[in-house]
């Protein structure tokens, strides 16, 4: 099969590595791959990666002029779909690539990642919201449900990441679809290894983009809240793409139990998973929640807030804990902190829970979806 996986970039960060990994394991499979990815926001390492596996990579190169270029695009990935003849199109874009894909004329099938709201309070955050603000943030809720109800009508197919998405897809936009979970750690995350250090410091890490919903300013407090009593306890937030004044305000707020690193190489993001102790996550849109299946990978159990799949993705009091309060979130983890016998084996359960969840597994199901479809 011909596959044209349609992205928004080319890059290994957070969830912007999904699309590369699916594209990889298509290939291993012995599909024909083409990335066709945005040139301007595109990394050179994670361009070399997929060249690496005998992927061609399509770079859309345009003018940047508000408002036409997204148009522009459209076209312009219209063009080069047209001209490349795949014989299906799996996308992981915005609107813009979307209806690129749309007017190739290909049957394209999309993967839907969840529709995440209330931007507008994001935007003004650590500001208290008044009345008009939540006049605008319900506002612009409207507009994001429509836009992506409109993307999601371009689709021929769609995919979702999770039960939760499925759920959520059919609540929202009236659309039913089967979800495939995507996998953990690449094997070449895996490959790196470290040798353990004996140390008495409990270290937490939190993986993902520097943005106010993902609540790294929660985590920063209850580290604050526990250190006193607790000084060998320490929070890695490892993130990209940050949100400016959102990383202005963590590094106003952190203390010194906290760091704060920004777009490491896979070496780096290997060792501090490996020297983690405990994931953790604040994530108020957990729709997969793909760095929990990378802790798991190196047998990290997680404390996570109950949203969207977290319980789906996490085996309460088995392969992590869920909570519904940040009292609770600090109730766990100090369970875990000073029970190494309990973290131990809760990470355990997670390696294991994890283990049939692979990229392969998830290129696998995706194939065998794409030729279902094709058939009908």
């Amino acid at each position: 099969m011909r596959i044209a996986l349609v992205s928004h970039a080319a890059d290994i960060h957070s969830g912007s590595r999904a699309p590369i990994e699916l594209a990889k394991h298509f290939a291993k499979l012995g599909h024909e791959v083409i990335f066709f990815a945005h040139a301007h926001i595109s990394r050179k390492n994670a361009i070399n990666e997929l060249k690496s596996t005998k992927i061609k990579v399509v770079l859309i190169d345009y003018p940047r002029i508000k408002f036409i270029d997204r148009i522009l695009v459209a076209f312009m990935l219209a063009t080069k779909l047209r001209k490349l003849k795949p014989d299906i199109i799996s996308a992981h874009a915005t609107l813009p690539f979307m209806l690129g894909s749309k007017l190739s004329g290909i049957p394209l099938f999309s993967t839907y990642h969840g529709t995440q709201t209330d931007v507008w309070l994001d935007k003004i955050f650590p500001r208290v919201p008044g009345t008009v603000d939540k006049i605008a943030n319900h506002s612009l809720n409207f507009i994001i449900k429509s836009l992506m109800w409109f993307q999601l009508a371009l689709s021929d197919r769609i995919i979702t990441l999770s039960k939760y998405c499925s759920r959520e897809l059919l609540t929202f936009y009236g659309k039913k679809a089967p979800f495939v979970y995507w996998g953990g750690a690449p094997p070449h995350l895996l490959d790196i290894t470290l040798k353990p250090k004996k140390s008495n410091l409990i270290t937490l890490l939190s993986v993902s983009r520097i943005v106010p919903y993902k609540g790294f300013h929660v985590l920063i407090e209850i580290v604050k809240e526990l250190e006193k009593k607790y000084p060998n306890l320490k929070l890695t937030i490892i993130g990209s793409h940050p949100n400016k004044n959102y990383l202005s305000y963590l590094n106003k707020i952190k203390s010194k139990n906290t760091r704060i690193i920004l777009n490491p190489n896979d070496k780096v993001l290997s060792i501090y998973y490996q020297q983690a102790d405990l994931y953790v996550t604040c994530d108020k849109f957990l729709f997969f929640g793909m760095p929990i299946f990378e802790a798991a990978s190196f047998a990290k159990p997680v404390i996570a807030f109950n949203s969207a799949s977290a319980k789906e993705i996490i085996q309460n009091s088995k392969t992590g804990i869920v909570v519904s309060s940040k009292e609770e979130f600090k109730n766990a983890l100090i369970k875990l902190m000073t029970n190494e016998k309990e973290r131990l084996k809760l990470g355990k359960n997670a390696f294991e829970f994890n283990k049939k969840y692979t990229w392969e597994n998830a290129a696998r199901f995706y194939i065998k979806l794409f030729e279902k479809w094709q058939k009908h």
